[in-house]
């Protein structure tokens, strides 16, 4: 350095404050305020320090310590902020030997140089700055100076992952290790949080007794970041230090077990139920402030091997319900979690769980239904001793429900949600299903979606006419058959003219309803709906049907391609029927036809991705 000084270590208290600060209290070291007139530095010095040109801020400067001190930016960082946060340390050895009060000096947020060198990363630049502060100015508080945030420069590197500067500041002061910010977060708690365990382990080594991670329940609970950084490693090693923060209540009231149950936290959760059985037997029937249980959370998340693992330690904890009054099936349906539902489903031998009522009189099948999971209520139709005609409080089954949801929009998964419970006979309640005046008193609602049939029957009936009368083959020219169709005696040809025949009866049909929906007519449009989405699924299917005769009929010749024109075609029926059937469907499918219309049916819920919130964990 060119330079080399001491100084006294400015500390003042917080404007306000009825104590006076002191060396011996941190938590009130206020960063120096120069009393000079700040200045706007000259962009061209702004670059010069930027660059690291010593030579061109040198020539700018005119070495006026006076006017150091003085230049700010917007954000009223000096001129080391800005050298320090570049990383040059050129610079910052020249600054500092010209204007060590410089390293005393807050911007906008109270930061000091040490503060922007650490968020930066820059190792060599902590170093100087630390070993200057301790070395010449004798003032080593000012390495745990804090922002207005609350937060030391150990703060700022553990916040932005520089796990070198980390280690380097804990080593100069330990003691800070477990000071909290403004938003009660400490330094070891964002150790924990990165995943950094040789540096947590250091940090608990360091405490002179075990009382500080007791005297830190006042701000965020180190357990709990351990379980949301997921490391098995270092909740052991928090654990084994103070026992009972396993019974420590954070993140909105929720204990280290709840919380670790809605991240999925498996191998912590397994931990500490074995390690620490005692405690962690208690906190299983501990509810966060929504008035969930930890098993209540693994159900909501869809972790089926941790409800095992709570159910392995406390059997009873299946019998407990959230401020609702639901069981563990009731939030599983709720959320839609099937995997949670199949394995609960085989827990209930005695059909207990599925056909509990809520608070509002709700088993888990109306509320499956009323958040539209078809996938979950297909779930339940299908179980044996399922009950269809359970009532809720406001008098409704679940197919009432589902019919509510139906009439508001033809959604997919409201569809399917209906599908499922029709297909199984689930009957309606005698209270009538509560319809919107707006369903009532505007008929106009239907009217894109009759135009719409409309359209498509006609086209339906347009080419099914024309097909009728171009057939494949062509026609006989010659006597005794003449005008008769040539390929009349082949099978295919055959095939071709009834479906063809069915499409263009139905297209008709269809659009005759239609045009009774037309009338304005609510009740009269719902039935014409009733009548011609079927028939229009037929005429499509069927007109499917005829294409895929009519093509393989006039390639007969070649088998390989007759073949391989059926098996493409073959494909887009699939899709086709995956497409028409939920919009279509419209009646009970009961013993052997339900099985048939479960395989299509279960393609949908596939192609909507019904299960892919579902985890297994």
């Amino acid at each position: 350095m060119s330079k080399t000084m001491k100084r006294e270590c400015c500390i003042i208290s917080d404007p306000g404050s009825t104590s006076t600060g002191s060396l011996l209290n941190p938590n009130q070291l206020t960063i120096f305020i120069d009393s000079d007139e700040s200045e706007i530095m000259n962009p061209k010095i702004l670059c010069a320090v930027r660059a690291g040109d010593k030579e061109s801020l040198l020539k700018r400067m005119k070495d006026d310590a006076k006017i150091l001190q003085r230049l700010v930016d917007n954000h009223e960082n000096s001129l080391l902020h800005i050298a320090a946060a570049s990383g040059h340390a050129n610079i910052v050895d020249y600054i500092v030997s010209e204007s060590p009060n410089l390293l005393e000096k807050g911007n906008l947020i109270s930061e000091t140089a040490l503060h922007v060198a650490a968020r930066a990363g820059n190792l060599d630049i902590v170093e100087f700055l630390v070993r200057y502060i301790t070395e010449f100015l004798m003032c080593d508080m000012l390495i745990s100076a804090k922002s207005k945030n609350g937060d030391t420069a150990l703060h700022v590197a553990l916040k932005e992952k520089h796990a070198n500067v980390a280690f380097y500041l804990f080593s100069v002061r330990q003691d800070v290790s477990f000071d909290v910010n403004n938003d009660g977060v400490s330094p070891i708690y964002l150790a924990v949080e990165a995943g950094y365990c040789e540096l947590v382990e250091k940090m608990l080594e360091s405490s002179p007794c075990l009382s500080k991670l007791a005297l830190m329940r006042g701000g965020k609970s180190v357990v709990h970041a351990a379980m949301r950084a997921k490391r098995r490693d270092i909740l052991g090693i928090i654990l084994s230090q103070d026992p009972g923060l396993v019974e420590l209540r954070k993140e909105e009231g929720r204990t280290c077990l709840s919380f670790g149950a809605s991240i999925g936290f498996y191998e912590g959760i397994r931990y500490i139920l074995s390690e620490f059985d005692k405690a962690a037997s208690s906190v299983c029937y501990v509810a966060d402030d929504d008035g969930f249980f930890p098993i209540h959370m693994a159900a909501k998340e869809g972790h089926v091997r941790i409800i095992k693992e709570f159910i392995k330690h406390c059997p009873d904890s299946i019998e407990l319900l959230n401020s609702q009054c639901q069981n563990i099936l009731h939030v599983a349906a709720k959320t839609g979690k099937s995997t949670v539902v199949k394995y609960l489903l085989q827990l209930d031998e005695h059909k207990r769980m599925m056909h509990e009522q809520d608070v509002d009189g709700n088993t888990p099948l109306h509320l499956a239904t009323k958040h539209r999971h078809p996938l979950v209520v297909n779930i339940f139709t299908w179980n044996h001793g399922i009950n269809l005609t359970t009532l809720n409080n406001d008098g409704f089954t679940a197919l009432d429900i589902a019919q509510a949801l139906k009439d508001d929009t033809y959604v997919l998964h409201k569809r399917l949600t209906w599908m499922a419970l029709v297909s199984a006979g689930a009957p309606n309640g005698q209270k009538p299903i509560p319809l919107k005046q707006s369903h009532i008193q505007n008929p106009e609602k239907y009217k894109d979606s009759v135009n719409t049939l409309m359209v498509t029957a006609a086209l339906v009936a347009t080419v099914t006419f024309t097909a009728g009368f171009t057939l494949p083959g062509g026609y006989i020219s010659s006597a005794p058959d003449q005008g008769m169709a040539a390929l009349v005696n082949e099978m295919n040809f055959k095939v071709f003219l009834l479906f063809n025949s069915i499409a263009m009866c139905s297209s008709m049909v269809t659009i005759m309803a239609l045009i009774w929906a037309q009338l304005g007519d609510v009740l009269l449009t719902k039935k014409a709906f009733e009548l011609a989405l079927p028939l229009l699924t037929t005429a499509l299917v069927s007109m499917a049907m005829a294409f895929v005769a009519g093509v393989t009929l006039v390639v007969s010749d070649l088998p390989w391609l007759s073949h391989f024109v059926l098996a493409i075609d073959s494909v887009f029926f699939i899709l086709l029927m995956l497409l028409i059937i939920p919009y279509a469907f419209s009646s009970t499918r009961q013993g052997f036809l339900r099985h048939i219309f479960y395989f299509p049916y279960f393609l949908m819920l596939l192609v909507v991705n019904e299960d892919s919130n579902n985890i297994d964990g």
